[in-house]
């Protein structure tokens, strides 16, 4: 077995034990499963984040996210790739590959309905880090879902990669239809379900969309994402004000089907990583240990197969 195989199985029991009840660790376990890594500096550049974005636009490296996992306690993550380029999938998997402990999952970004994705998605999915891609935009709008698109997103499936869903671009609607078109597709919503927060009740359209989405045993939820949907800048860092949503999303998905990630560097446009993380956990800590080791960790797991 290799030693990254032997650290990610070393990880994987910690959070069984905890989730089981055996041992008496002090902490709960956080397995972060939305982070972005990019370097502005590289040859030509990246497509995101824009120049103009004075937050965002610089280095984002694994010494970056080091120091925020120490001070928050992230035993591990899933980076989510954020760049449209196809090269930059092992970019991210070549800067990372001397910290397996840390960094145990890719979600990557492949354009599906291209001649070229089978052999892409074979290609990557060799490494046993490449876990799924994320769907990021819905080119050819009304006529996304062509024969192509169904055929990539079947393969995903059959390779057992997951799918995660860039809410900002796609509707429950779009996740519903996947879902029940291919059941045995796990489906990760993005950023609370793409739901906007303004510490008000949820919007009933919304909920009752999200509900039937929820009815597919395979779609879960990301707890991500939370400042940027608030749509404020610095965002509320009252629980109050994002519990209606957070709520909802308990009601519907439950401590099963619900998954931790926290859209660093992202986050910073609203506040810091150690305030998304307090919002979150004073909504789980009510939970119980057991609920709160599922959405914090062994959901992950589960979910991308790891």
């Amino acid at each position: 077995m290799t030693l990254y195989r032997l650290n990610i199985v070393f990880i994987g029991l910690l959070i069984v034990a905890f989730i089981s009840g055996c041992g008496q660790q002090q902490s709960i376990p956080i397995v972060d499963t939305h982070i972005h890594l990019y370097d502005t500096t590289r040859d030509g550049g990246v497509p995101w984040p824009a120049k103009s974005d004075t937050v965002l636009f610089r280095p984002v490296l694994p010494p970056d996210f080091a120091r925020i996992s120490e001070e928050n306690g992230i035993a591990a993550t899933v980076i989510v790739e954020a760049s449209s380029l196809l090269a930059d999938n092992q970019w991210v998997l070549d800067l990372v590959k001397d910290e397996p402990e840390r960094y145990i999952g890719l979600v990557g970004s492949l354009e599906l309905g291209t001649s070229d994705f089978a052999a892409n998605l074979n290609e990557l999915s060799a490494d046993p880090r490449f876990v799924g891609i994320r769907m990021r935009d819905k080119s050819r709008g009304a006529d996304f879902f062509n024969d192509a698109v169904w055929r990539d997103l079947e393969l995903l499936a059959d390779l057992d990669q997951t799918l995660d869903v860039l809410m900002a671009n796609f509707t429950l609607e779009d996740v519903d239809r996947i879902a029940q078109r291919i059941p045995t597709l796990k489906i990760l919503m993005n950023h609370v379900a793409g739901a906007n927060i303004d510490g008000k009740l949820v919007d009933p359209v919304w909920a009752r969309s999200l509900v039937r989405a929820a009815r597919n045993p395979n779609v879960f939820c990301k707890v991500s994402g939370l400042f940027q949907q608030s749509h404020l800048q610095p965002s509320p860092k009252d629980f109050e004000f994002y519990k209606p949503v957070l709520d909802e999303l308990w009601k519907v998905f439950g401590e099963d089907r619900l998954i931790y990630g926290s859209n660093w560097p992202v986050t910073m446009r609203g506040g810091s990583y150690a305030s998304f993380k307090a919002v979150v956990f004073e909504f789980l800590e009510p939970k119980g240990r057991s609920a709160m080791g599922k959405v914090l960790a062994g959901n992950a797991y589960e979910f991308y197969g790891l």
